[in-house]
């Protein structure tokens, strides 16, 4: 028999996400910050610090923290003062060192909540802490069952957001991720590029009846890059845990990874507590102690979340959800619209052209031309100097040439056309062109017009208003 997930069940998440910080060097030495991914590339950034030799004395990236307190101060986080670096003790081969360089009981900062959209419901996550470390370094695994270890990525600055388990949903920790995601690469924090591997979400995950309020057992997914895979992971657990608590089993505290081809979860490990990674205070590294410089430098970066901008939007510019989503993920594309507005412009005006004629032409070619230029069409087009297909063909041609717009409307003779065109005569002469299709519009099919608009518009290269031609081809056609 089916078992009634949603309705018996609920579910219980809490998402840990290492992103790696935009920084020059690694987060203990000197080697540059990179993560390759030829074969042929690996190992060309390594030293006896990042690969932990005997005797290396490691030291903090500057740059790392200061964008870890930048992150920390924009989510209302607690700051520690004085933080201290850990050695979380584990065997894996991707770590060298046989430890990682992580923070524990002194994280950089703790609590804090991170507000996000959840379609148009206005949502808030709570923060467990924030904190730096290391990453581990890359498997490359072959065809004959081997790998082999690329110590590029070993040492580069991660920083490491865990949240409370304030989910439900696979669906909602996406909106969470998605404004996280958007939030660090605001901030100039992290490239927060899941298809690059340096933005990787963790979920645990636990489900119990409806109505019950202790947590029961939860296991936790490695290394999850993709919205798609960590919905399709989530359920897959979720299911799991309740199959396994309908036959009266438990489950069992245990890392998992998520099988894509089968889709299911595999147990990886059984489930390591702290006092299994043997933390101790890292003897080579002092305790963090933050000063007034570095605060004040991280909190010069503080800027707008995409929330905070589509909030501002949908209630002050009152533009859709949809369009203001679209608009505050892409910090040009905001940027523009803003200056637009500015500029006298009613926002569901420009947000329709942004969302629209921007955007199709930004998926073809980078953005060259400044606000400006939409804003002198939107001028013309307001005045009547354009009509709508003319101000889209221009705005299209000043965007691919980069062109002046009175230069652009000049080359197309827009200026001499828009003040001396006879519609009456060109609907007239389009009417007598069209015989059969006159007739199928009086014979009852009207929507047929559309095609001697077509037609009109055609002849006076969008100089006419597409309503004004229908509008006067049916009084011709003494229809409706």
């Amino acid at each position: 028999m089916a078992i009634d997930v949603a309705s018996t069940w609920e579910t219980v998440i809490g998402l840990e996400v290492h992103a790696q910080i935009s920084t020059d060097t690694k987060m203990y030495c000197s080697c540059p910050a990179v993560v390759t991914s030829e074969l042929a590339d690996a190992n060309q950034y390594v030293c006896p610090v990042c690969l932990g030799h005997p005797g290396t004395l490691p030291r903090p990236n500057r740059g790392a923290v200061v964008r870890g307190l930048t992150l920390a101060l924009k989510l209302g986080s607690r700051i520690n003062e004085r933080s201290v670096f850990a050695r979380k003790n584990y065997f894996y081969p991707d770590l060298p060192k046989g430890y990682q360089i992580s923070q524990y009981d002194l994280p950089l900062a703790e609590g804090g909540a991170l507000p996000y959209w959840h379609g148009t419901r206005k949502q808030e996550a709570g923060l467990v802490r924030i904190h730096l470390e290391e990453d581990t370094a890359k498997l490359f695994h072959q065809d004959d069952g081997t790998a082999i270890l690329d110590y590029n990525r070993s040492g580069v600055p991660l920083i490491e957001i865990v949240s409370l388990p304030d989910f439900r949903e696979a669906a909602q920790c996406v909106s969470y991720l998605e404004e996280l995601r958007g939030l660090l690469q605001r901030l100039g924090v992290s490239a927060a590029a899941m298809e690059s591997g340096n933005f990787r979400c963790e979920p645990n995950i636990s489900v119990r009846p409806r109505g019950e309020s202790e947590l029961r057992t939860k296991t936790e997914i490695k290394n999850l890059n993709s919205f798609a895979t960590l919905r399709r992971a989530i359920e897959a657990e979720v299911r799991r845990q309740v199959e396994l608590y309908t036959a009266g089993r438990e489950v069992q505290q245990a890392t998992l990874r998520y099988d894509e081809a089968r889709g299911i979860t595999v147990p990886m490990r059984i489930k390591e507590t702290a006092d299994d990674y043997r933390y101790f205070d890292d003897p080579d590294l002092p305790p963090l102690v933050l000063t007034k410089g570095l605060l004040d430098e991280a909190g010069e970066d503080v800027r707008a979340s995409n929330f905070e901008l589509r909030q501002m939007m949908v209630e002050e510019d009152k533009i859709s959800h949809e369009m203001a989503a679209t608009i505050a993920d892409d910090r040009t594309v905001h940027r523009f619209y803003r200056l637009c507005c500015k500029d006298g412009h009613a926002p569901a005006e420009v947000a329709k052209w942004v969302t629209g004629e921007l955007l199709r032409l930004l998926r073809e070619a980078p953005l060259k031309i400044q606000p400006g230029a939409l804003s002198k069409v939107l001028k013309l087009l307001r005045a009547g100097e354009l009509t709508l297909p003319q101000a889209r063909a221009v705005f299209e041609q000043v965007y691919r040439t980069n062109k002046a717009v009175d230069v652009v409307v000049e080359e197309q003779g827009f200026e001499q056309q828009n003040g001396g065109v006879d519609l009456e005569k060109i609907c007239s002469a389009v009417i007598s062109d069209n015989p059969q299709v006159v007739a199928d519009v009086k014979s009852g099919k009207t929507n047929a017009v559309q095609v001697l608009v077509g037609a009109v518009m055609k002849q006076t290269r969008g100089g006419a208003d597409p309503k004004e031609a229908r509008k006067l081809l049916l009084k011709l056609l003494r229809v409706g």
